[in-house]
């Protein structure tokens, strides 16, 4: 009877020894608040998303092309806003002189990702049409004109190298004085995204 006890007593404290020597050398599991926070936060330059686009190109009555830089801000993973400007270059071509044309103008967006590559955007320009050349009636207005107005429409971005991808984005302008001065009902952009 006292060998059982003994033995008994022996494997139990083997086991004890075990299971204490097992939890000092397993790594712990628990993570501090600290750590929590580092990993929920994304630093600054992560949610930034800058962008250049080229878009509006028309070579049959003159030179026609546009530009657009923008950038914003991630408040989601599938929501932005940001803010850019875009200029429009207009060059007619009529017997004489070939007139030109400057427009530039800003703009403020938002942004949402329907999928990791097609998003529906909401923009809003302020634009300032330039006026038409001396002896030149291109638009009817002798001077500069503002404009400001929305636009909605869809975008696409795929693939890239790293953090790069390109692709397109198709704007309705939601004003028919804007698309007189833009002879357009659409403005297209073609681009490269940073950090999409």
């Amino acid at each position: 009877m006292f060998k059982i006890k003994f033995v008994l007593t022996i494997i139990l404290a083997l086991l004890i020894s075990i299971a204490g020597a097992d939890g000092q050398v397993r790594k712990r599991t628990t993570t501090s608040k600290k750590s929590k926070e580092k990993k929920e936060s994304v630093s600054f330059l992560n949610r930034v998303n800058p962008e250049i686009k080229f878009g509006n190109i028309g070579f049959f009555s003159g030179l026609f092309i546009s530009s657009k830089l923008n950038a914003g801000i991630k408040l989601h993973d599938r929501f932005s806003v940001g803010a850019g400007t875009k200029l429009f270059y207009n060059q007619n071509s009529v017997p004489g002189p070939d007139p030109s044309i400057f427009d530039i103008g800003g703009l403020v967006y938002g942004r949402a990702k329907i999928t990791n590559s097609i998003y529906f955007q909401a923009e809003y320009s302020f634009m300032k049409y330039g006026k038409d050349p001396d002896g030149y009636v291109y638009r009817g207005f002798q001077e500069a004109q503002k404009l400001n107005y929305p636009l909605l429409g869809l975008g696409y971005y795929s693939g890239g190298q790293g953090k790069w991808r390109f692709g397109m984005e198709l704007l309705y302008i939601a004003n028919s004085l804007a698309s007189d001065y833009q002879d357009s009902v659409l403005e297209y952009w073609f681009g490269a995204s940073y950090n999409f």
